[in-house]
């Protein structure tokens, strides 16, 4: 009897304790404490660190590791350009630039429903029908696509604004470089070429979020080639461009290159800089330097994270920065 009240007064025990340490856990507590609320760029901002968090982020408040921006996925307050360059090799390629020949489009609504087989071999498939179902916006004048001048030279056609042709943060978006043309001169091996392909957001915090179009970059957009009309003529990719060869003939040609969906008004949230994790000791000093003067609002995020719960304290701080 003795020993089943000594087992039974031991598990108490042993339940009191973990009780407490959970209570103990769940108490969080956290402060920040500057040593001053004006800075000089030229120093470190610096931090007292008091409580006893498992885990500490910051934000600075500078562009990219904003604290209200910790769970934004798209904007639409910036402005979208795509820029690119345009060579010929020979007198025809001029003379169909001149004819309107080539085209930039834009489109919110082509399906991108490709059938198994590409148009390669063959005009007249199902993808070109399904290209020619969708709505196209041209936006060739948009650009200084150049009529005349210096073959073999690449001239640059000037950025365009797009952002008023995607209105919708979670729509995607198509570009496409068309050829159409009743008779096609010979365009010769180079034929015509775009090259430095630029297609970028500018956001009124100075951040820019680019797209990289060349085809063969390591992370890009996949161009799809397809021949509506005259298998003859075509769309090829490179690593970095894009080109359009011609045999001359007075069949009609259409041949396009088109883009994989883009989602311009998507972003990365703004990301925390973490000054302790769960197997850090504890932090009581922390430093940090701004490269450039401004009122900035810093924050920390304080926390512990158990499986009995979870608490997180939040402390903004607003520091000005003078040069």
């Amino acid at each position: 009897m003795n020993k089943l009240i000594y087992s039974f007064l031991i598990l108490a025990s042993i339940s009191t304790m973990f009780s407490c340490q959970k209570e103990t856990f769940i108490d969080l507590t956290f402060d920040a404490i500057p040593s001053a609320l004006t800075y000089k760029v030229s120093d470190s901002v610096k931090f007292s660190l008091t409580g006893n968090p498992d885990v500490i982020s910051f934000y600075s408040g500078e562009v990219g590791n904003n604290y209200i921006n910790r769970d934004r996925t798209s904007r639409t307050d910036g402005t979208l350009k795509l820029g690119f360059q345009i060579r010929v090799d020979n007198t025809a390629g001029f003379t169909e630039l001149a004819a309107n020949n080539l085209k930039v489009l834009v489109s919110t609504n082509f399906s991108s429903a490709y059938s198994v087989l590409p148009d390669a071999t063959a005009a007249g498939s199902a993808d070109s029908t399904m290209v020619n179902t969708a709505t196209w916006k041209d936006v060739t004048n948009r650009f200084s696509i150049p009529t005349t001048g210096t073959i073999a030279t690449f001239y640059n056609t000037a950025e365009a604004v797009l952002t008023d042709l995607v209105p919708n943060p979670d729509m995607p978006f198509y570009i496409a470089f068309k050829f159409n043309s009743q008779a096609t001169g010979s365009l010769g091996t180079n034929g015509i070429t775009i090259n430095a392909l630029n297609l970028y957001n500018s956001y009124p915090d100075g951040s820019v979020v680019n797209f990289n179009l060349a085809p063969g970059s390591i992370v890009n957009a996949v161009w799809r080639i397809i021949k509506a009309a005259n298998i003859n003529n075509s769309w090829t990719t490179s690593t970095t461009q894009l080109k359009f060869i011609s045999n001359a003939t007075t069949t009609y040609s259409e041949d396009w290159a088109i883009t994989s969906p883009l989602y311009p008004n998507l972003v990365l949230p703004d990301k925390s800089i973490t000054i302790k994790n769960l197997t850090n000791n504890p932090v009581t000093n922390f430093a940090y330097k701004f490269n450039k003067p401004g009122t900035y609002k810093m924050t920390f995020v304080a926390s512990n994270n158990r499986v009995e719960g979870r608490k997180e304290l939040v402390k903004e701080i607003t520091i000005t920065i003078t040069p």
